[in-house]
């Protein structure tokens, strides 16, 4: 999952002090939501393509490059206002849904840097927070066939 960063991007984020912050985007899809929730990781809302993101606390753990794994994230939510809880149970876990992480900078909220899209695979949610972990079905390393040929269900083949 190559990132390829605009110049700009490539700057500010080798930089130590950037003035310029890259906000990660966070739209949460599933089938019983009438539109997708919307977050900012950061401390003000940002509007990006003419939706308002949400600012909330998120611990966002984004996929690594690596081969030979699937790629996999880890979302932590502030549960304030117990709202995500609300909107996860009554999606039965977010099951079918997925997540779109998105980076932008501040300063051209419009022009995405990186972006992906990944499965929700698991939905904890407690008191304080709700964690996502996000990733592919990994359907290279399952069986093709239901039914193998072995000697015990087809003796007559070997």
């Amino acid at each position: 999952m190559p990132r390829d960063y605009s110049k700009a991007a490539k700057t500010n984020l080798n930089v130590v002090s950037a003035a310029d912050p890259m906000p990660v985007l966070i739209e949460i899809h599933h089938a019983s939501f009438s539109e997708p929730a919307r977050l900012v990781a950061d401390t003000e809302d940002l509007v990006h393509r003419g939706h308002t993101y949400t600012a909330l606390p998120v611990e966002v753990s984004l996929p690594e490059e690596g081969e030979g794994r699937a790629p996999q994230a880890r979302l932590a939510l502030d549960n304030v206002g117990r709202v995500l809880t609300e909107a996860i149970d009554n999606a039965r876990g977010l099951e079918g849904g997925f997540c779109r992480i998105l980076q932008v900078m501040r300063s051209h909220p419009d022009h995405v840097e990186w972006q992906t899209d990944l499965d929700v695979m698991q939905a904890k949610v407690d008191q304080q927070v709700a964690e996502l972990v996000l990733g592919y079905e990994d359907f290279l390393n399952k069986a093709a066939v239901t039914v193998y040929y072995t000697p015990e269900i087809s003796p007559g083949l070997f």
